[in-house]
């Protein structure tokens, strides 16, 4: 269907939906269209706790239009492979986005606090929708204050399942195996999102993503139909002779795995010895982050470096395929991805199909398809990069970005291309496009042969060509619609529900965000396959003890836990690293990272009259305010203050406070929960919008705290909001941001 210039959300248009499903060819060529609500939207009903009802009310205001499955706008997917903002429950129980009875250092909280969202609002201007006020920060501070602990004692009386156990569960499955198959069974595990007790639902849609995967990385012409062998459905068995892999590129695999260790004993011996590999099993979420993105994509699918190369070995010949009249194209103004006109091409391919696109930075001269619908070429269009779909072996699919000239790209510039569920919203070979198409072919109008041929502007070779190219709608539709089973059955025979998703995201992309999304310290106790208080008792180590506050006090970026990561296991399990067969060369790909700032605290707990010390880090040069909040929610800034007015920090320097040398003394005085706010701010003027007058007091009160933040949010616009108001284009990078956050909690008794 063509896309139209204006839509209209009309309430109570549900019972209208079933039947204008049905008439979707008539509805193209209406200048406005009802947008119906999908079944995820009558599921989300406000909660009856009138404190949760209040943050529901927040976040369906300001946020669900980007992250919640069956309420988007203007948009296909959830907004960073985020949407479930609406289920409180759900979202409690992430780290990444709640800490539980901690408001001011809650991910969510930080990002309004910090002016980071809503996106549209702040950063592209957008005035249909309104700002967030202090009363809404004032309800998700309390909502998420009233969670206390609940969410962190979440499955905090389950035993682990240890290396040890996962290894031995292993070495009896493989002595089960047929002899000649032995040496190739491999396995991929999620014990440790057992570890967590993360609920059924969401397992069995990473496990389809982990099969889907791997028959999307096959190269053999069967389908391959994988199940759990264990009870508690952690581990997953494949055999690399089933999707035509070589031993070689397993290890190709364990040359970047983090986590390649081994615990001892006759089971890993065992092990080792029929598999003849060092590490016979890996994680499926790291298989799903890393296997479905370049640069190991690239190398599991055996990808050339041109286009002309992936054509040549599909057989098809692109050129001549163009020449002879044999292509089948369709052009149309907007698309899903591209930010300008687009052109599909299909060619038949040895396996079934190759798709690919010409997309263009923009749309004058020979960059609109409508003015110049034949090429590429000087005296046709001119496109600037593209993207291609082939058909694997087996009906799944294989995907190739490429610039104009044909090289591959693993990412396509923004100025052409955009996928917003990704951080740095690059369209990402292999895991975007799995995430786009994760029903096939998608389905799409041509425009171009009606306005060529239709208005008879363009000279009569031009629009025979065109005419020849260009099948009519009914064939082009039945084509795309082939394509499209042919995808969708490929997948039943693996057993995959070719519908499911995770909170509207595809199962690959859900999983490799779950590997992805922050780690706090109950998650990197059940990876260790430890008890939270084994992994707390490592930071008496001057090596752990950093990560492992952090941690405890708040979570981590997933890269800096994986850097630790061997060296926690060998010293915290019995676990030693091994030296896998593989090598590589070109490094994986760094984590895409915005500015940071951590706040820990020396103590746990601390008696009236004791001295706490805090440790702040911040990853750029800033002014730091810290401010104490009591329970009552008053807040006192103790830096800067009259006595040490400089609160200029360096980037990557930790600084302490008080300092050794401070001249003042900071005691605890009150028994209760203190919270403590660090605030990295890129102006030396005063962080959300406090004043300082040191004539009067030497240290600055801020009563209510929250609300007084919420007031500096109404009036004070982030540099890119107010870059985005006065159109100066495209808003600045994630990377820059007015100020940072953090805060901790530590109790006095």
């Amino acid at each position: 269907m063509s896309e139209v210039p204006f839509e209209f959300v009309v309430e109570g248009a549900s019972k209208y939906c079933s039947a204008l499903r049905g008439v979707a060819a008539g509805v193209a060529a209406l200048a406005a269209i009802i947008v119906c609500p999908v079944d995820g939207a009558r599921a989300q009903t406000p909660p009856s706790d009138p404190v949760a009802k209040a943050a529901f009310d927040v976040l369906d205001k300001h946020c669900a239009r980007c992250h919640q499955e069956g309420r988007l706008i203007d948009r296909e997917k959830p907004a960073k492979n985020f949407g479930n903002i609406l289920k409180l429950e759900e979202i409690a129980a992430s780290p990444h986005y709640i800490l539980a009875g901690n408001a001011l250092g809650s991910k969510l909280f930080r990002q309004i606090a910090d002016r980071e969202m809503p996106y549209d609002v702040v950063y592209e201007g957008e005035t249909r929708y309104p700002h967030v006020t202090a009363d809404d920060l004032q309800a998700l501070e309390r909502w998420i204050a009233s969670l206390g602990a609940n969410a962190a004692s979440v499955c905090a009386n389950r035993t682990p399942i240890t290396p040890a156990a996962l290894a031995g569960v292993i070495a009896a499955d493989l002595e089960r195996q047929p002899m000649g198959r032995k040496i190739t069974t491999r396995y991929l595990t999620l014990t440790h999102l057992v570890n967590r007790c993360v609920d059924a639902t969401a397992m069995k849609v990473y496990w389809q993503g982990a099969i889907k995967l791997i028959n999307s990385l096959s190269r053999s012409p069967n389908v391959v139909k994988v199940e759990t062998m264990d009870p508690d459905g952690a581990v997953l068995r494949l055999n690399l002779a089933d999707i035509g892999w070589a031993a070689q590129d397993w290890e190709t695999l364990l040359a970047i795995y983090p986590y390649a260790m081994q615990p001892p004993g006759r089971a890993s011996e065992s092990i080792v010895r029929i598999t003849q590999t060092q590490v016979a099993a890996v994680r499926a979420d790291w298989f799903a982050h890393a296997a479905s993105q370049p640069p190991l994509y690239n190398d599991l699918m055996r990808l050339p470096n041109s286009l002309f190369e992936l054509a040549r070995d599909e057989s098809v010949n692109i050129e001549a395929n163009i020449r002879n009249f044999v292509a089948q194209r369709a052009g149309f103004q907007r698309s899903g991805v591209s930010q300008n006109n687009r052109m599909i091409e299909r060619h038949t391919s040895r396996h079934g199909y190759l798709w690919t696109s010409y997309d263009f930075a923009g749309g004058r001269n020979n960059q609109d398809i409508f003015a110049f619908p034949l090429g590429p070429g000087l005296n046709g269009f001119q496109h600037d990069g593209g993207e291609t779909i082939y058909s694997l072996p087996n009906g799944f699919q294989g995907y190739f970005l490429s610039m104009s000239t044909g090289s591959r790209l693993d990412k396509a510039p923004t100025t052409i291309v955009r996928d917003p569920s990704r951080k740095d919203s690059t369209v990402t070979n292999g895991i975007s496009c799995m995430g786009c198409h994760d029903q096939g072919i998608r389905k799409a109008r041509d425009e171009v042969r009606d306005v060529v041929v239709g208005a008879r502007m363009l000279p009569r070779d031009i629009r025979d060509k065109v005419e020849a190219l260009h099948p009519q709608h009914a064939r082009m539709d039945a084509q795309l619609e082939a394509d499209g089973k042919r995808f969708v059955s490929a997948m039943a025979r693996a057993g995959l529900e070719s519908s499911l998703k995770l909170n509207g995201v595809e199962p690959i992309n859900a999983l490799a965000k779950r590997y992805e999304d922050d780690v706090d310290l109950a998650l990197a106790a059940s990876e260790l396959g430890v008890g939270r208080e084994v992994l707390k008792s490592s930071a008496v180590d001057p090596k752990f003890y950093a990560l492992v506050r952090r941690m405890e006090q708040g979570a981590v970026p997933r890269d800096q836990f994986e850097q630790a990561y061997k060296v926690l296991a060998a010293a915290l399990t019995d676990q030693k690293v091994v030296q896998t067969a593989g090598t590589r060369s070109e490094p994986l790909p760094q984590a895409v990272r915005t500015d940071e700032l951590s706040l820990t605290s020396d103590a746990d707990y601390y008696r009236p009259g004791d001295g706490p010390v805090f440790t702040i880090t911040s990853t750029r040069d800033c002014y730091l305010t810290l401010t104490n909040v009591d329970e009552k929610g008053e807040g006192t800034v103790l830096l800067p203050n009259r006595f040490q007015q400089d609160n200029f920090i360096r980037a990557g320097v930790p600084v302490r406070f008080p300092g050794p040398n401070a001249p003042f003394q900071y005691r605890m005085k009150d028994k209760g929960l203190e919270n403590v706010v660090a605030v990295c701010s890129i102006r030396s003027d005063g962080a959300d919008g406090i004043a300082h007058d040191f004539t009067r007091a030497a240290f600055t009160s801020v009563p209510n705290y929250t609300r007084a933040l919420g007031r500096a949010i109404e009036v004070i616009p982030s540099a890119a909001s107010e870059a985005a108001v006065a159109g100066a284009g495209n808003p600045p990078s994630i990377n820059v941001r007015a100020s940072i956050r953090a805060a901790i909690q530590v109790t006095v008794r």
